[in-house]
């Protein structure tokens, strides 16, 4: 397949990217420097933003033929993670790699 969205790499990079920010905000939380009203604002803003990559995503990988299991699974990924962090960040990074690998649904 020659052609490879961006989208699908600027998603899988930016789903890695909350995982690291989510660790050193739960850092920054155990050092008491951050105040949970915080965490949590941020928490949510960068999963809405995920939430909103990975729909656009799933939608330009259905019209080039591309498989959407990495875009889905960012989506379930964003939003267990607002309530489950570790299991969200799991399921983001296995999304990560499907998002990278894009693999062609037409064989």
């Amino acid at each position: 397949m020659k052609n490879k969205l961006s989208i699908n790499r600027w998603t899988g990079f930016l789903n890695i990217v909350f995982i690291i920010s989510q660790v050193i905000i739960g850092v920054m939380n155990v050092k008491h420097s951050i105040s949970i009203s915080e965490i949590s604002m941020i928490t949510i803003i960068s999963a809405i933003i995920l939430i909103i990559l990975d729909i656009i995503s799933l939608i330009k990988s259905k019209s080039a033929g591309i498989s959407t299991s990495g875009s889905i699974m960012g989506l379930i990924g964003s939003i267990v993670s607002i309530f489950v962090g570790i299991i969200g960040w799991i399921i983001l990074i296995i999304s990560s790699f499907q998002l990278f690998r894009q693999k062609s649904t037409q064989n």
